[in-house]
């Protein structure tokens, strides 16, 4: 055989992690079109009331990112899998800097901008991605291929 080889390691790590923020996402972002206490517009279509303040366009954020997870969780494997975590931890970094910048995403989230809350849940998405990332990553080792 020639020297040519595979990554093999624990990818199932970045399939779950994909496959379950993937699931919350697209819940989260359906959830924001009925009337409840967690995500949505709120009682004032102002984002009060709601722990997680989030209009259409925001809800569809939630929606679209939530499908590139699922994705990475399910079309893709291997290496291109925990290069499809790094890439999302990526995404949510520049949504968290981009909505800290602007709470309003530079309007296209008003009336209701971005509140504490989705400012945390943004940051913890992209740390933990990162650190997925990072022990699927060097949890590999590369060996023959048969």
């Amino acid at each position: 055989m020639s020297g040519s080889g595979y990554r093999v390691g624990n990818y199932g790590m970045a399939q779950g992690f994909l496959a379950l923020v993937g699931v919350v996402l697209v819940v989260a972002g359906l959830l924001g079109f009925i009337d409840n206490p967690i995500s949505g517009d709120g009682v004032n279509n102002d984002g009060s009331g709601v722990l997680l303040a989030a209009n259409t366009v925001h809800n569809l954020v939630h929606i679209l990112t939530g499908a590139l997870a699922l994705y990475f969780a399910f079309a893709t494997s291997g290496e291109a899998q925990v290069n499809g975590v790094l890439i999302f931890g990526a995404v949510y970094v520049l949504i968290f800097v981009l909505v800290l910048v602007s709470p309003t995403f530079f309007g296209l989230f008003n009336p209701v901008p971005a509140n504490t809350p989705d400012h945390v849940l943004h940051a913890a998405l992209a740390v933990a991605a990162f650190a997925v990332w990072y022990l699927a990553r060097n949890s590999s080792s590369t060996v023959a291929a048969r």
